[in-house]
């Protein structure tokens, strides 16, 4: 069963609008739940959802995308997939796609009273099951952050507390591996990582 949700902006700047869709199954328990605060104008976000009680933010904390001018882009296809997110600057590109059961996702850039994710292009590609991906992006604008990952019990995450602008280009095929990318400081910063097969460990961390 798929719930396809398309939200174009064109709220007044003040007006916060929550959004929840709920696809019910006929056994009543479970469910695909959509919990989205958008705040901004012309804001374009598609969300489509295939499987069974997977969700994206929740009845306290729903995904928060602010300011305007954002495009988000979610696949969630599979089984009890979860996503927090909170996007919070004009011009952002927010891009998921994840195809498998019992993934975790965590996107932050900018926060809910903060607009400094301007300019950002954000990416997960999933295949697989049981990962954990988290984005936390800091107050600079202008970061991109890119995750492939192909195979079950990955943790990666990708940190920038970096004013300058900032890119993380991050790939994992294998299973149980970790993958944790650090950046600070005000210079710009680049990172590629590819890593192929399973239990390996990789962190990098940049600073002035």
């Amino acid at each position: 069963m798929e719930k396809r949700w398309t939200g174009v902006g064109g709220l007044p700047r003040k007006l916060s609008a929550i959004l929840v869709v709920a696809v019910m199954w006929s056994l009543g328990a479970q469910a695909n739940e959509v919990y989205i605060e958008q705040v901004g104008s012309s804001s374009t976000i598609n969300i489509t959802q295939q499987g069974t009680d997977n969700r994206i933010g929740d009845s306290n904390t729903p995904a928060y995308i602010g300011s305007g001018s954002n495009n988000v882009t979610i696949d969630q296809i599979g089984s009890t997939n979860v996503l927090d997110m909170v996007v919070n600057g004009s011009g952002t590109d927010v891009t998921v796609s994840t195809t498998g059961d019992n993934n975790t996702q965590t996107i932050n850039c900018g926060t809910t009273v903060s607009a400094g994710c301007s300019g950002s292009v954000i990416t997960t590609t999933i295949t697989g099951d049981s990962n954990t991906t988290t984005q936390n992006l800091g107050a600079g604008a202008n970061h991109t952050s890119t995750m492939t990952i192909n195979g079950n019990n990955n943790t990666v995450s990708h940190t920038s507390t970096a004013t300058g602008t900032t890119s993380a280009d991050i790939t994992v095929s294998g299973n149980t591996n970790t993958v944790a990318v650090t950046q600070s400081g005000m210079l710009n910063k680049s990172v590629t990582v590819s890593t192929t097969g399973n239990l390996n460990t990789v962190n990098i961390t940049q600073s002035d």
